[in-house]
């Protein structure tokens, strides 16, 4: 067995005032680095489960990349381009790329009993995949526009709802203004509830049919080439391949931009960014404290075993070969304190998974409820991360050992 590991199993704190010291110190630091590596743990995933969720939600609004004309927003309704270019099937077969859909925006107003709404009315044809909002329909059904004439049916968030004095299965008046003002009416097949405040008031699903005919545009025109990715999907790597492929189009297809979901939503995708910065923060905060209290607790330990330190360099020991004794000695504690902050991490992510224990306001914060998403190799590097630090912390305490002379400790003793 190692010898400086035995030594280290076998130092225990005195009987009397200063093992009580020893003790205490001993619990303080484990005690620090279990909160550090809570606070730590809960810190990730609660910033993944936020990235993870908002992008999620952000994506099933609007896709992830997507084909637009130059100089236009997604919403375009000026200058459309052509849904089926000849190059489309290459952007098809783009490794990530889901799917492409062709999407025609028209932005109108809805008039409830005593309140009028501005929408944007987002026209999609059958093979869109509704999938997203299947996950978060709360009642009625979704349309079906894969009917010859163009549906009569609209999709709109309860929140929208609840704001014009709506309910399913009610039939609505869409107003549109242009040279005259034209009237649609459409019959809601369902509601949904995201939690996004902004795009829950302003859009409501329809049949891109409709949303031709009121922009007087062709039937393969369209706001923009909506690309949806697969889990995992990279989307600036996404871009550069769909950009190589339009650079080598044809010179009769319309000229077309790609741009990616975190330029059409950049506030959200700032609070995102905002949001890892302060992770950084409290990671930085949590290890200063951590390592402090460590290295109060193995000083406490080292001015307890002065006489012992002087009796094993008497025997012949190394300071180097002591000093490890001490790290040991507080790996120990550290391990421990590590074991306990992440079972009490774990427990409450997973309570707050399963329960959402703790809701928020989603007017605010985008959601209702903390997200939480456990990736698995960053927790692992996380502790890892920790771990090391603390060893080269413990370095600093265990300086003292070099000062310690053997015939002064003995005599004292």
């Amino acid at each position: 067995m190692n010898l400086n590991l035995f030594i280290a199993k076998k130092i225990k704190g005195k009987s009397g005032e200063k093992g009580k010291l020893s003790s205490s110190s001993n619990t303080i630091a484990c005690a620090s680095v279990a909160i550090s590596i809570l606070v730590m743990f809960m810190a990730m995933v609660i910033s993944d489960g936020f990235k993870r969720e908002i992008k999620e939600i952000s994506a099933g609004y609007s896709g992830e990349v997507f084909l637009v004309a130059p100089g236009q927003d997604i919403t375009n309704q000026i200058y459309p381009i052509s849904g089926r270019p000849s190059y489309i099937d290459k952007v098809k077969k783009v490794k990530g790329v889901k799917s492409a859909n062709e999407v025609a925006y028209s932005a109108g107003m809805l008039k409830g009993d005593e309140s009028v709404q501005g929408i944007l009315f987002k026209g999609v044809d059958s093979t869109y995949s509704l999938d997203f909002f299947a996950k978060y329909m709360v009642e009625g059904e979704l349309p079906d526009f894969s009917t010859r004439n163009p549906s009569g049916q609209i999709l709109i968030s309860r929140r929208l709802a609840n704001l014009m004095n709506y309910k399913c299965g009610d039939r609505i008046n869409a107003y549109f203004v242009g040279e005259s003002v034209r009237v649609r009416r459409f019959t809601i097949s369902g509601l949904y509830d995201v939690q996004l405040d902004q795009m829950d008031k302003t859009m409501a699903l329809v049949d891109i049919r409709h949303t031709r005919r009121i922009n007087g545009w062709g039937n393969d025109q369209v706001s923009n080439i909506e690309i949806s990715l697969k889990k995992g999907g990279d989307p600036r790597r996404v871009c550069t391949e769909i950009e190589r492929i339009i650079l080598e189009r044809p010179a009769d297809d319309d000229s077309v931009i790609v741009s990616q979901i975190r330029y059409i939503y950049p506030h959200i995708f700032d609070w995102l960014d905002l949001l890892n910065m302060n992770v950084l923060i409290v990671l930085i905060l949590m290890m200063v404290v951590a390592g402090f209290n460590m290295i109060s607790g193995l000083l406490i330990i080292l001015f307890e075993k002065t006489s012992m330190i002087g009796l094993l360099k008497a025997l012949g020991m190394r300071t180097r070969e002591i000093c490890k004794v001490f790290i040991y000695r507080g790996s120990f504690i550290v391990i421990k304190g590590m074991v306990i902050g992440n079972m009490i991490a774990i427990i409450i992510a997973l309570l707050q998974w399963r329960w959402h224990l703790i809701p928020l306001d989603p007017s605010n914060y985008f959601v209702d409820h903390i997200p939480v998403y456990v990736n698995l190799s960053k927790i692992l590097l996380l502790n890892v991360c920790s771990f090391g630090l603390m060893l080269l912390i413990m370095i600093v305490p265990t300086l003292f050992i070099a000062r310690v002379q053997p015939d002064k400790t003995i005599k004292a003793s």
